[in-house]
């Protein structure tokens, strides 16, 4: 491929980056006054300084959108536990991991807060969910199935995410790092203490 056509391709790449982007920062904006169903089109794309047939040759409507990024948003975030260390079951490992994600949060901010409150059916969290335990210790390979600390990595990844809302919410005083950490050592130490309390009942 020549020279002029591999950048002329880059051009175009970033140009719809670039648009993208844009009409996710409108629709933000207005999801924070009114819920996505009283945005119109038209609404959305004088804000974004996009012309309607743009919005169309990306996206059928506004639903359409919301899905595409909800898709890229779990992409992205694959993406950083792919490359995260394979087993996270040391603090160091874990707070390395848990701190990448949490760093994605402050750099997308408006749009994690979006996503997770507007994911009525959870279905996003859930995706989250199975590609943390990937690498996170899960209860449930500890646990016997009649017992109910098989549950302990639903809760604390439910918790977790429920404290991760609430420090956005508050500024994100917590710098991702301390936050990470103490993750690490509730989630970890958290599990063997339940280990220890309901004795050897492990497969």
């Amino acid at each position: 491929m020549s020279y002029e056509k591999k950048r002329s391709l880059n051009n175009t790449d970033r140009r719809v980056k670039r648009t993208k982007k844009s009409l996710r920062n409108a629709l933000l904006q207005l999801l924070e006054t009114k819920p996505i169903t009283d945005i119109s089109v038209t609404e959305l794309t004088n804000l974004a300084d996009v012309n309607r047939a743009t919005f169309y040759f990306y996206y059928t409507d506004l639903l359409d959108m919301f899905t595409q990024i909800q898709s890229e948003t779990y992409q992205e975030i694959r993406e950083i536990i792919e490359h995260s260390p394979t087993s996270i079951a040391t603090i160091e490992n874990f707070t390395e991991y848990a701190e990448a994600l949490l760093n994605f949060c402050v750099e997308h901010r408006n749009l994690v807060r979006f996503l997770i409150k507007n994911d009525t059916n959870n279905q996003l969290f859930r995706q989250f969910q199975e590609l943390m335990l990937n690498n996170v210790p899960n209860s449930k390979d500890v646990f016997d199935s009649n017992n109910p600390a098989r549950y302990t990595t639903s809760y604390a990844l439910n918790a977790m995410l429920g404290i991760v809302m609430e420090w956005m919410d508050e500024g994100m005083n917590v710098t991702p790092h301390d936050l990470a950490e103490y993750f690490a050592h509730i989630y970890l130490e958290g599990l063997y203490k339940t280990k220890q309390f309901y004795g050897l009942s492990s497969k």
